[in-house]
């Protein structure tokens, strides 16, 4: 980092340190801070980097979150990437709207420089020198490019834009305000560790960087306009599906509602949840829950996701479905469960190491039953199913932000579903959700 410091001071910019830490959505939400934690996903704690203003500028109005940049502004971020893990990816998003009040149009702006795609110094991704570099002046990318360069990380500098042609720089009010946010999810084993300390203390500096003024005048732009223009998206889908599992699905289901024969079965609709960034931003489609909008979708994830439910004391439900990362339709996977319809609070999550075999408590002599899985979130105690593959969920009259040391009302009997396949392996971007077969989910309350 002084290396570039002093790279930027000779070539005629200015800086200013930013902070980089964790932005918990479910604290947050207890908080008071958010008017609804958004459906986070739990297993991958978001860090997000907090920017300083530029003296003259119209306040940021999400601080830390979000931040303007000034037309010829850099953000670089520099430092050392997570380690061995299933997924990361440093995503760059704009964010409309307020954070403690809502609604939101929150949209990725391009692909993300993920696990699989980031250039580092040396020949893995994980736990390595890296830069970055978030600009939309084609000028000062290149300069900062090159003073990356000099100072030793020329091969190891990756470049995020944000494109003029879709979004508004500057540092006036109307100027758009945008968010970087650190995905990490399933440390590799033996590196769980490694992953907290990486999450509790970023091993990361970001600064905002800029041509020196010789006005004085910090929210005017010292270059002329350079737009670089609107970058190529990974193409997601290969033709390969996993539809061929659907009679293994159709028999995993009944061998579930079998197993289960005390207990009314209910099939809960599991469907196509938020929209593409790039849509959605034309569309200014918002995220205000129940609905979902875009939501922050990242380019590199499909997240199918349930309407709202209840699942009163007594009963349990079945999630069952295909494993994404066993079929190679992605690198992680996950499900959620969720509470309260309007807070959208996170409450239980399991990733695709934890699903693997589940299956095969009610297909042991299906050849394929370990590309499937079946998971139960249960609020029927020792009544209803038990075992390893069962995540007992909080009691309908608990106290959810209570652990938070507040207490802000959360309606625990009302649950919605959440389904993640992040970065196909052979695409290196989302699945496509036509070669998915959609996660499915049961609700099972005693029979009267």
């Amino acid at each position: 980092m002084e290396r570039f410091k002093h790279q930027l001071a000779e070539s005629g910019y200015v800086s200013q340190s930013g902070t980089e830490a964790v932005f918990d959505l479910n604290r947050r939400f207890c908080e008071g801070a958010v008017f609804s934690a958004m459906w986070p996903n739990s297993q991958s704690p978001y860090i997000v980097s907090g920017m300083p203003e530029v003296p003259g500028q119209a306040p940021n109005t999400n601080p830390p979150a979000t931040w303007r940049l000034r037309q010829d502004e850099a953000v670089v971020l520099i430092g050392t990437t997570p380690p061995p893990e299933e997924y990361f990816s440093f995503d760059l998003t704009r964010l409309k709207g307020s954070l403690p009040t809502g609604p939101l149009v929150w949209t990725s702006v391009g692909d993300p420089v993920n696990n699989a795609t980031v250039r580092t110094q040396g020949p893995t991704p994980y736990s390595r020198p890296f830069a970055l570099v978030i600009t939309g002046n084609a000028r000062t990318q290149g300069e900062v490019n090159r003073m990356l360069e000099a100072s030793g990380l020329g091969g190891a500098t990756n470049n995020l834009t944000i494109p003029p042609a879709m979004y508004r720089l500057g540092l006036d009010r109307k100027a758009d305000q945008f968010l970087l946010g650190i995905r990490t999810a399933v440390a590799e084993p033996g590196f769980e560790k490694a992953l907290a300390d990486y999450r509790a203390t970023p091993p990361l500096q970001i600064l905002r960087v800029r041509p020196r003024s010789s006005s004085g005048d910090e929210a005017k732009p010292v270059y002329g306009p350079d737009p670089l223009p609107v970058p190529p998206l990974r193409v997601s889908g290969t033709g390969a599906t996993e539809l061929d599992l659907n009679p293994t699905l159709r028999l995993l289901r009944r061998r579930i509602i079998d197993a289960h024969p005390g207990y009314e079965a209910r099939d809960e609709v599991v469907e196509r949840g938020f929209e593409e960034s790039n849509p959605g931003l034309q569309d200014n489609l918002v995220i205000d829950p129940p609905v979902t909008g875009v939501g922050a979708l990242s380019n590199d994830a499909d997240d199918p996701i349930t309407r709202n439910f209840k699942l009163p004391d007594g009963s349990f439900a079945v999630a069952y479905g295909t494993n994404h990362a066993a079929t190679r339709q992605a690198t992680y996977s996950s499900i959620s469960m969720y509470a309260d319809a309007k807070a959208a609070v996170a409450l239980a999550a399991q990733d695709n190491r934890a699903l693997q075999g589940s299956a095969q408590d009610f297909i042991p002599d299906q050849h394929h039953a370990d590309k499937l899985y079946a998971w139960t979130f249960s609020r029927a105690g020792d009544a209803g199913p038990t075992g390893p593959h069962v995540t007992e969920l909080p009691p309908t009259g608990s106290d959810f932000c209570a652990q938070y040391g507040t207490h802000r009302p959360v309606d625990m009997s009302t649950l919605r579903f959440v389904a993640r396949a992040y970065m196909q392996p052979a695409t290196l971007t989302r699945p496509a959700l036509s070669a998915l077969l959609l996660d499915r989910l049961l609700i099972f309350t005693p029979k009267k």
